[in-house]
């Protein structure tokens, strides 16, 4: 669990700050809250299996 988080923050601190707002990222649209849901559901979906294979993960 403990290399999963390493990668997982080393990538975070790999990606550029203008891929999170690059120009024509608009939050002011109607559909941009469902667009930025749609985008967060694999994530959200991954770190509940994550966190269901520890919790379920037979004790050594």
């Amino acid at each position: 669990m403990k290399k999963v988080v390493i990668i997982f923050a080393g990538l975070a601190l790999l990606l550029s700050n203008p891929l999170f707002a690059h120009p024509g990222h608009d939050h002011s649209a109607s559909g941009s809250g469902l667009v930025h849901l749609l985008w967060l559901v694999p994530v959200i979906v991954a770190a509940v299996v994550v966190v269901f294979r520890e919790i379920t993960a037979p004790k050594r």
